[in-house]
């Protein structure tokens, strides 16, 4: 569960380790997380200490000071469209019940490098796309880059030098993600098969659909519409749906936490929620400077 701050008009929700909560000068934790980290039974001082909010017993915590940071407005979003974002940003199937699986975001400008074996047509058309994307999504920043040692995202063909060694035995086209501790996409490499995908077209669209499946290692879903990008059908016909839109700019919004896994993702909306539906207070995510 992810740090919470509550003054009497203000929640916010610490996208940092563990829950804690702060009405204006006073701060408090989740008493569960308390226990967990001091490892010692109650006295008698600590249960005057305690307070509830909704479902939570709090516990106040003395001499606390609030890391620097900056506050985001809470996006509110209805279960329907969270629905198709837990689902692609946490790759979750059907019958997965795996509350532990994290989303992956870029923190850092992302910074392609073109082998020799991508056209410069195709390069064109390439970061005409991936800037149209990076216009609308904040917090998104995409450039082209003319050396190898400057970039952090490359893009080749099976005729060029394999610049992912984790690639070297696939016969298809496919991509590669590293990421750190904290979720952040690091690197990404995509090698496209030319033979396979032997015109400029063919290309394009397997670049634009590998691009907004390495944005954030979204897995590709039956259940939208088939000219989606987030859609697992075939089709020539693939467009930026506003959907689509719309699941980059929450992924990418600071008004929800970053790189958590999906149990506190889900825990930290139905805080978020509660206090909305209990008291009206506005909601703010707190993300404490790196």
């Amino acid at each position: 569960m992810n740090k919470i701050a509550l003054t009497s008009f203000i929640l916010l929700l610490y996208c940092v380790s563990f829950g804690q909560v702060v009405h204006d000068t006073v701060h408090y934790m989740p008493l569960k997380n308390y226990l967990k980290n001091n490892k010692k039974p109650l006295t008698k001082e600590d249960s005057l200490k305690i307070t509830y909010i909704g479902n939570d017993t709090l516990i106040r915590i003395d001499n606390y000071k609030r890391p620097k940071g900056v506050s985001v407005p809470y996006e509110y979003k209805d279960s329907i469209f969270l629905n198709y974002y837990i689902k692609t940003a946490f790759r979750i199937k059907n019958d997965s019940t795996d509350r532990k699986s994290t989303m992956k975001y870029w923190k850092d400008d992302i910074r392609i490098f073109f082998a020799d074996g991508i056209t410069k047509r195709n390069r064109k058309n390439f970061m005409s796309f991936a800037k149209n994307i990076g216009s609308q999504v904040d917090s998104l920043n995409i450039y082209e880059v003319n050396s190898l040692e400057k970039s952090n995202y490359v893009i080749y063909s099976v005729t060029d030098y394999e610049y992912e060694q984790k690639l070297r035995k696939s016969k298809t086209s496919d991509f590669y993600l590293y990421w750190n501790k904290r979720n952040q996409i690091t690197k990404c490499s995509i090698k496209i098969n030319t033979e396979t995908f032997f015109n400029d077209s063919l290309v394009q669209s397997e670049l634009k659909k590998y691009f907004v499946q390495t944005l954030g290692y979204f897995t590709l879903l039956s259940d939208f519409s088939c000219e989606s990008y987030f859609s697992n059908c075939y089709s020539p016909e693939k467009k930026l749906t506003p959907l689509d839109i719309e699941l980059l700019r929450y992924h990418y919004s600071y008004g929800i936490c970053k790189g958590t896994t999906l149990e506190t993702f889900q825990e930290n909306h139905r805080h978020a929620k509660e206090v909305l539906k209990k008291s009206n207070q506005k909601m703010y995510f707190f993300h404490p400077s790196e």
